[in-house]
């Protein structure tokens, strides 16, 4: 790798490997990397559409609502394949309690925000639930078309 090719890469996708690693870590990083990378532009795409309608069919309240929905989704979405990333030279077993434990404090934040503005004012709270269910949407679906498009299989023999 060149040093213009460092360039192009995101500081959050570690992606080299040592020649120490075991031999999942290349597989790990590079599905971790091809997911979020498809991810983070499907979700950007539905985001800003998610936005628009929000504004458009709710004024104010329901541009913010779809704002506050699409930035949580994809902050909780992102929170996966970073996990992912960093948790790729861990044994196979760590990087599943990694991904475990994401999946937790993901719940954990959307119990915690749900109770704590379950009657707000400050935003439609219709638009930010469609939002955040589209944008959820959209960020799974990136990271099934980025694993399948990386084209590693999921078992070694």
């Amino acid at each position: 790798m060149t040093d213009s090719d460092d360039s192009k890469q995101s500081p959050m996708q570690d992606t080299t490997t040592s020649t120490t690693d075991a031999p999942h870590v290349a597989s790990v990083l590079r599905l971790g990397a091809g997911m979020q990378h498809y991810a983070v532009i499907l979700t950007v795409i539905v985001g800003v559409v998610a936005i628009a309608l929000g504004f458009v069919l709710g004024g104010v309240p329901g541009g913010i609502g779809a704002v506050v929905g699409t930035v949580i989704a994809g902050g909780l979405g992102w929170l996966s394949t970073f996990v992912m990333i960093k948790t790729a030279r861990a044994t196979p077993a760590g990087v599943m309690v990694g991904a475990m434990t994401a999946f937790a404090a993901k719940i954990v934040f959307l119990l915690v925000f749900l109770l704590v503005f379950h009657r707000t004012t400050l935003f439609d709270n219709r638009a930010f639930a469609y939002a955040l269910f589209a944008v959820t949407a959209a960020w799974i679906v990136g990271e099934v078309v980025g694993f399948v498009r990386t084209r590693i299989p999921a078992v070694d023999l």
